[in-house]
């Protein structure tokens, strides 16, 4: 339904878990921001909103940082975030604001931070997104199931951000940790996009296209954890100043996100795919020449170079001798190697082997969760069960590019493709070259033929959903347990769902109501649920992150909801296959496809009383039931909780410092 990604703002959420302004919260802010900033995605202007609100959740958890004329009045170092900007931007305007961190970190550092958030992300990867289905479907000629096959396969960096985070924080190349893998992301999107942009289309295969499309992938999600790493360590060097570098990798991403999603239509509907991986390779350069020049400002590591296994040993020990990271640690490994090695599986067996593909996946997935909740339950029950929740919510829930094949149009440069759906009888006069299909086959079936610009404007539209998703739930929903809001929207979702049938019987046509607006329309209600149902997910993953791994714990939570959906995008593969494909030009059985997909949503609801923690955003990791491990408790547990704690992975106790 949304054509927004999935769980955009996540990277926020953990800010929401250390609200307050006391001394004893300050370290926990910092480890919270260390955690968001490892979960950064792609995004648009419109999610800068999510972090303002998210900051402003966490600044004004206490009377003493709300946003008002007395605290103005503080020194600089004591007021909030809201506060500062309000000052900052009241004065002097964005020019100063800038410049201010210019003076703190370095202007090549402002100016690298942007490039990565801005030109590569906001730009580029925006870019890549618009054009990728397009490229697929009209130009390889991949069918929708072919097309969810590789479409997981395609995300993986993205299930692998706290293995990349783990591997710059072990491994040093020539005494540097970030600026290699930052080089090494910016080089592999150059190639990727500028691949894409060039070669005939008859040269690349579907495997071909997967890899190259992956690489495009793996540009972002390396980059943006090389970016994230220096971010959070400059905000432990000034604490003052952090949600200051989050509000300029929002803005950033806000400022080259938006137009870029605008003009995308307008380029896909002239000129076709390829002139936007074309600027997605520029884009990708705009990192590579300033990190090779040392715009990090990363610092070589002394004596680097003389013995660079003593330092990996010594930081793997670190890691692998305490029993908490060790377990979180394997818990990523095992995520990482499972999502490659089911990505590998698909891409090769997907098409030719659906129903051996299929059984491999389902038996993979269960052994997945279980031993997931096996490593992570001698950690806090009530965590293992959470991160299980995580996977299965979206795994459970099929999806597809199925709606997207039956309504668009193709792109304007229409010489260059063999796809003239949409064609009038006139235009199809003109067509000499043969095709599969007739030509005029959607026009003349009645399919919507909806224009790349159309669909540009539809994904504007459902990033402002976001927001006000987003603003109805700070403003209504946080005192809501757990239980009831995400169970509540789930079955939301499937009547949502549903909503595909009249578009499909072209009902909505009958009743007078144009595609244009029924698209707009369920679009905007579909974010909107499914916001509501996403923000009770990131305030609880945050509040049971471990204390001293919740950057890592908090990435494998948005890691595993990201290979969920990837997981649910080889189901609606395989459910396409069981119902014969439905292909072009008849699409037959759609309309079945549509009832099963949104059925199936009903299946995480009957997992929501035995996975997601009880409790309320409102409510400390300790009220939600969790343990010793996550809360810092030592102290027994009190009468008439031996159940509770049973239930919900070890004693209670006292708070720890993060859930203050």
């Amino acid at each position: 339904m949304s054509l927004a990604a999935n769980g955009r703002s996540e990277s926020t959420s953990l800010l929401l878990s250390s609200g307050g302004s006391s001394p004893e919260s300050e370290q926990a802010e910092i480890d919270a921001i260390r955690g968001a900033t490892e979960l950064v995605r792609g995004g648009t202007a419109a999610d800068l909103y999510v972090v303002a609100s998210s900051t402003a959740l966490m600044h004004g958890a206490t009377e003493e940082t709300k946003c008002d004329d007395a605290e103005e009045t503080k020194e600089h170092s004591r007021l909030s975030a809201c506060g500062r900007a309000r000052i900052l931007l009241r004065s002097h305007g964005p020019y100063a604001y800038v410049r201010g961190l210019s003076a703190a970190f370095g202007a090549q550092y402002v100016a690298i931070v942007v490039a990565e958030y801005g030109m590569n992300q906001g730009l580029g990867l925006r870019l890549v997104s618009a054009a990728r289905s397009y490229y697929l479907l009209d130009r390889v000629g991949m069918t929708s199931s072919e097309y969810g096959h590789l479409s997981g396969f395609i995300h993986i960096p993205w299930q692998l951000k706290s293995l990349f985070g783990l591997l710059s924080d072990t491994v040093s190349i020539n005494g540097l940790h970030r600026t290699p893998f930052l080089v090494l992301a910016g080089v592999v999107g150059l190639c990727s996009s500028a691949l894409l942009a060039i070669l005939p289309v008859a040269a690349v295969s579907h495997g071909v296209a997967a890899c190259l499309l992956l690489g495009t992938n793996w540009n972002v999600a390396m980059a943006d954890v090389m970016v994230d790493a220096t971010v959070a360590q400059r905000a432990k060097q000034r604490p003052e100043l952090a949600a200051d570098m989050q509000a300029l990798c929002w803005a950033s991403l806000g400022s080259f996100g938006v137009p870029a999603a605008l003009i995308s239509g307008v380029l896909l509907s002239h000129f076709g795919p390829r002139l936007l991986f074309s600027v997605a390779a520029i884009a990708a350069t705009s990192i590579v020449f300033p990190a090779a020049a040392g715009w990090l400002g990363e610092k070589r590591a002394a004596h680097a170079r003389s013995a660079p296994f003593t330092a990996v040993r010594r930081r793997c020990a670190e890691v692998f001798g305490d029993p908490i990271k060790r377990r979180v640690a394997a818990a990523a490994l095992l995520v990482g190697a499972y999502s490659v090695s089911l990505g590998l599986l698909q891409v090769s067996l997907g098409s030719g082997h659906p129903l051996l593909a299929g059984s491999l996946t389902a038996g993979g997935n269960l052994a997945l969760c279980l031993s997931l909740y096996a490593l992570l339950r001698a950690v806090d029950g009530c965590l293992a069960r959470a991160i299980v929740y995580a996977f299965l919510q979206n795994a459970l829930c099929p999806s597809s590019s199925v709606l997207f094949e039956w309504s668009h149009a193709p792109t304007g440069d229409a010489s260059a493709s063999s796809d003239h759906r949409c064609f009038s009888a006139e235009q199809c006069t003109n067509v000499t070259h043969g095709a599969e299909l007739p030509c005029g086959w959607a026009r003349a079936r009645g399919a919507p033929c909806l224009s790349p610009l159309f669909y540009s404007l539809v994904q504007v539209a459902g990033s402002a959903a976001l927001v006000s998703g987003t603003a109805l739930y700070t403003a209504c929903f946080q005192a809501v347990a757990y239980r009831k809001i995400i169970g509540t929207t789930q079955l939301l979702l499937v009547a949502v769902n549903m909503l595909d049938l009249v578009w499909v019987s072209r009902l909505n046509l009958r009743i007078g109501l144009p595609d244009a607006a029924f698209l707009f329309t369920d679009e905007i209600v579909a974010d909107v649920v499914e916001r509501l149902n996403a923000m009770p997910f990131f305030i609880y993953a945050a509040k049971l992150c471990p204390p001293t791994v919740e950057g890592s714990m908090f990435a494998l939570f948005m890691g595993l909801s990201n290979f969920g959906s990837a997981s649910g995008s080889y189901l609606g593969s395989a459910l396409l296959r069981l119902l014969g494909g439905v292909r072009p030009p008849a699409f037959a059985r759609l309309q079945e496809y549509i009832v099963l997909r949104s059925l199936m949503r009903i299946i995480p609801v009957l997992l929501v009383p035995a996975l997601v923690p009880r409790g309320s955003p409102r409510d400390t990791a300790r009220e939600m039931g969790a343990g010793a491990a996550i809360t810092g408790d030592e102290e027994s547990v009190p009468d008439g909780e031996e159940h509770a704690s049973s239930s919900y992975g070890g004693a209670l106790g006292k708070k720890h410092k993060a859930d203050v």
